[in-house]
């Protein structure tokens, strides 16, 4: 299986080539033994069975390099850095823009773009959505937990729960502390434990 999706996303690069609506931005690879490659970061494809981007080395060659095989990457733009880091969610590989990193919680998010890949009477056909969807890696967990809309009250109350954080865990839901909000209840949350550890 995980054979035909690389075809299928071999096809879908033939398909699509390396145009992207915006230019390569500057930037560098990290390599699973640390090393810094530098060069530009072109268009990240991510679907729901892993992501890909495309890296063009100093010498202006093109690379498509799968999740799994690095350990993620850092471009620069009109709004600053973006990092993206290598994730083995569920057994699939994906590059997930890093949000926070706490004390006790890393947030990440999805790429906003999935491609969506099917067969449709015998026809190959790809076409894109929106997603948001954020990702919640606590530190004693191998793997991080999607969190979306529809999910977001259950995994947070869950969550809290277990952390033993009943004043964070009652606030979800309420204003200030809905699914939009994630990123900042993230934060504060990671704010309270490394306060409540000093104290310790």
């Amino acid at each position: 299986m995980k054979q035909l999706y690389a075809l299928l996303f071999a096809l879908l690069f033939a398909a699509t080539g390396l145009c992207t609506d915006t230019d390569p931005a500057r930037g560098y690879i990290v390599t699973k033994n640390g090393k810094q490659l530098t060069g530009y970061i072109g268009e990240l494809y991510h679907t729901q069975f892993q992501s890909v981007v495309v890296f063009i080395n100093d010498f202006g060659s093109p690379y498509n390099i799968e999740a799994e095989r690095i350990r993620g990457f850092v471009f620069t733009d009109e709004k600053g850095y973006t990092a993206f880091e290598s994730k083995n969610c569920r057994n699939h590989w994906y590059f997930l823009r890093i949000l926070e990193k706490g004390a006790a919680v890393n947030l990440y998010q999805s790429p906003e773009e999935e491609y969506v890949i099917r067969f449709e009477n015998g026809i190959l056909e790809t076409s894109t959505r929106t997603v948001t969807e954020y990702w919640l890696e606590m530190k004693d967990k191998k793997q991080p937990i999607r969190v979306n809309s529809l999910n977001f009250r259950r995994k947070l109350r869950r969550l809290f729960k277990k952390e033993e954080a009943p004043e964070f865990r009652e606030k979800i839901g309420k204003e200030g502390y809905r699914f939009r909000d994630l990123p900042n209840i993230i934060r504060a949350y990671n704010q309270d434990r490394a306060l409540n550890k000093r104290e310790i």
